[in-house]
């Protein structure tokens, strides 16, 4: 690429450098400074701009530093600090992902806590956020800080804000003001809280409407929230028990009696009350339940040889404490050891269970995933498969290289890294210890990619743009050659639950509880919907062999059809 130019020294920026691409332009990565350069150059932030913006003192608030300039001194983007392990603000939203990585309900009041104090900030300084959306936000590796990024589209006194997501947009303001960035900042911290947009779920008199935009726009001009009575939310919501009583003081002002006031000052304990008992009938409707466990906390993970629960890990017959993070399990091939791998917020971390011994490794690495029992691990440009060397004494570990990746711009989710090439997107599919695919996906290009699995051949992915998100449903031939695709358009949940049975079934669930029911086999055409009150309640979906199993909080269910 052409080198840049920032404060009179010249920056070369390639390939390895690019992090990501967004809606105006791409960002690079270079040590401790990142750089933005806007698409078209003729909305590159002004030099003013940035001096307006140098009020903000905040070191969460990652605002522009200094210009960017072109080979012909013409301004194209600008600096600002590099903000490193991170997830995006909407990924902390389904409940699935706070109970892998022990986000409890104190922790994530810190965060709201935070957001609003960098808002507050803004404010006396003269400045408005306006597009106050989840997008816009990254919060640090270990839940301490929430970033605050896309400084450069704010309301300064001298330059008026450029974008507004529509989710967020306050229907009733005539601008902007500090009242309507009140407003987006209740729909966000709101979600943060408890997992759902205020102003989505059902709501049976706006039903007609069709236009998904048009709903929501209706829901805020009236005042219809999620507290409204009458209104009905995915059952993967978190109980509003969660929020703290002041703050939900607060939203019901906000959000159902239309005011436009800041937030509360002072913090109260979050109430968390616990969830009523619910009874389930031997037979639902449609399918035949039937009890198999029960654990010691909520199950998040089951196979047939490994339960995981947020409090345990259970292997051949035993308990093992789970690592306060978000762990990936292996066993070995001869010991049959279970190893937990995770990123403590400092570093990759091995350690095995059965002995309860951290395991002395001179490795490293970003993130680690498993695919098929096998764990991989991406470090730099490269994906390595994890190996364990098995002596009587010493469990050694072994990097086996897989696959080369861009450095920067690649992310592992479940079973699958996903890679933006400069703008066009790529899949890493290791699906055995000797083959790792690598596969276009142009219908990924453009998006912000949220949450992914791969298994047996199907992969789900969550993917955000312009404020909705959506769904995108693959099945892959065998030698992944190949794929069809479909895509179940705004979705409300960004949660990913499936499993496909040895028969060859994938049994997915929808954010408004229906079961889909559909072949692996790519291009089968038939799609079958299911609505059965054994699957309401925040369930989830597993199997052993061609059994359909589902996990109910503590509890392990068979589940067949009913005669």
């Amino acid at each position: 690429m052409s080198p840049y130019f920032i404060q009179g020294k010249q920056i070369h920026l390639g390939k390895t450098d690019f992090k990501a691409q967004g809606g105006e332009g791409s960002i690079y990565v270079k040590g401790s400074t990142a750089y933005k350069i806007y698409s078209d150059p003729t909305r590159a932030i002004a030099e003013a701009k940035i001096l307006e913006l140098s009020v903000l003192t905040e070191p969460n608030i990652i605002r522009p530093l200094n210009v960017l300039l072109d080979s012909q001194q013409r301004p194209v983007g600008y600096s600002m600090r590099h903000v490193g392990r991170s997830y995006a603000l909407c990924q902390l939203f389904p409940r699935a992902f706070r109970q892998r990585n022990n986000l409890t309900p104190e922790k994530t009041l810190g965060l709201v806590r935070r957001l609003q104090a960098g808002v507050s900030h803004i404010h006396t300084k003269g400045i408005l956020v306006v597009d106050l959306n989840e997008l816009n936000f990254l919060v640090a590796g270990d839940f301490s800080e929430v970033f605050f990024i896309d400084v450069d589209s704010y309301q300064t006194p001298s330059f008026p804000a450029t974008v507004l997501m529509e989710s967020v947009r306050d229907r009733h303001a005539r601008g902007f003001t500090v009242g309507s960035d009140w407003f987006s900042f209740a729909i966000v911290s709101f979600q943060m809280f408890v997992g759902i947009h205020p102003y989505k779920g059902t709501y049976p008199p706006l039903q007609q409407v069709t236009d998904k935009d048009g709903k929501l726009a209706a829901r805020m001009r009236a005042n219809v929230s999620v507290l409204h009575k009458g209104v009905s939310v995915p059952s993967s919501t978190l109980p509003f028990s969660v929020i703290p009583p002041n703050y939900l003081d607060w939203y019901r002002a906000v959000l159902e009696e239309g005011k436009r006031v800041g937030p509360p000052n002072d913090v109260q304990a979050t109430v968390v009350l616990s969830t009523p008992a619910v009874r389930h009938s031997a037979q639902s409707g449609v399918f035949l339940m039937t009890e198999i466990r029960e654990l010691d906390a909520d199950v998040i993970w089951y196979d047939n040889c490994l339960t995981v629960t947020e409090a345990g890990v259970y292997f051949d017959g035993r308990r093992y404490p789970k690592p306060p993070f978000d762990a990936k399990f292996v066993v070995t091939p001869r010991q049959r050891l279970l190893i937990a791998a995770y990123h403590d917020g400092t570093r990759l971390r091995f350690r095995n269970l059965t002995i309860d011994q951290e395991i002395a490794a001179d490795v490293d690495g970003e993130e680690v995933m498993v695919s098929n029992r096998q764990l991989y691990l991406k470090q730099l440009e490269n994906i390595f498969a994890v190996d364990f060397v098995e002596p009587p004494r010493n469990l050694l570990l072994t990097l086996r290289p897989v696959a080369n990746v861009m450095m920067r711009s690649t992310r592992m989710f479940d079973g699958v890294a996903i890679q933006s090439l400069l703008g066009t997107t790529y899949l890493s599919l290791p699906v055995s210890s000797a083959a790792c695919h690598q596969v276009r996906v142009p219908e990924l290009d453009g998006y912000q990619i949220l949450d992914a699995r791969l298994y047996r051949n199907v992969l789900l992915v969550v993917v955000a743009k312009g404020g909705r998100y959506d769904k995108h449903v693959y099945r892959f031939a065998a030698d992944f050659s190949s794929y069809d695709a479909r895509v179940i358009q705004d979705v409300t949940s960004t949660s990913i639950n499936f499993t496909v049975l040895d028969s060859g079934l994938v049994l997915h669930l929808t954010d408004d509880d229906t079961l889909e029911v559909f072949s692996k086999t790519q291009n089968s055409m038939s799609v079958r919907s299911i609505q059965d009150q054994s699957l309401q309640g925040d369930v989830r979906l597993f199997h052993t062999g061609s059994q359909a199993l589902i996990a109910r909080e503590r509890k392990l269910y068979k589940i067949s059809l009913a005669p």
